[in-house]
């Protein structure tokens, strides 16, 4: 079995180029296009979901219900907050240029990130991310009664951190994931995962 990780559509706070972090938005009619074409690609492909789940947001949950819907599936998708984004504290709504110059600034992802959180009141840190995130994925490798492919719809920063800590190479990337972009991974034994994908946009 694999766990499907998709990043959400795009929203209107990405159209406007904010962070979101824990704060909200719903998706644009591009974003739920993106669901669509991404459901009908799986089905195309012959995936099936034995469970479901998704970030509390309702970015999360629009996208769940779209590609299952564009699955011809019917099946809910949880909503569990574990999956939700990185919350960015008091920088939660700022122009995404802001944290582009902290990237700039510290060179890589996790000090940038290190950083904001020794800085700003309510921002997480990112081992807070990843280990709210794996606690999830155990969980949802547990979900499937027959060994089936779960489907998981969350963040970027949080699929990039969740990679990141069990081993992924993404060395490919130049920015973060594209909107219902593409990584799977599957258990290999306690504790343990085997990344089949990571951040990929064709199937």
């Amino acid at each position: 079995m694999s766990i499907w990780l998709l990043r959400h559509g795009e929203t209107l706070l990405n159209a406007a180029g904010r962070l979101q972090g824990w704060s909200d938005a719903p998706l644009t009619a591009r974003g739920h296009a993106q669901a669509r074409e991404r459901g009908l690609a799986l089905a195309d492909a012959g995936v099936r979901f034995d469970a479901a789940f998704s970030a509390d947001g309702i970015r999360h949950r629009e996208t769940a219900r779209g590609v299952l819907d564009a699955m011809d599936d019917r099946m809910p998708a949880h909503p569990d907050p574990r999956w939700r984004e990185l919350c960015f504290g008091a920088w939660e709504g700022a122009r995404g240029r802001r944290f582009g110059r902290l990237l700039r600034e510290h060179g890589d992802l996790l000090p940038a990130l290190e950083s904001l959180s020794a800085a700003e009141v309510g921002a997480e840190h990112p081992d807070v991310v990843v280990s709210r995130s794996l606690a999830a994925l155990t969980d949802a490798a547990e979900a499937s009664d027959d060994g089936a492919d779960v489907l998981v719809v969350t963040s970027g920063l949080t699929i990039m951190l969740l990679l990141n800590a069990i081993g992924a190479d993404l060395s490919h990337l130049n920015a973060g994931p594209g909107h219902l972009s593409i990584s799977t991974v599957r258990p290999a034994g306690t504790g343990s995962w085997v990344v089949e994908r990571a951040v990929v946009d064709a199937l």
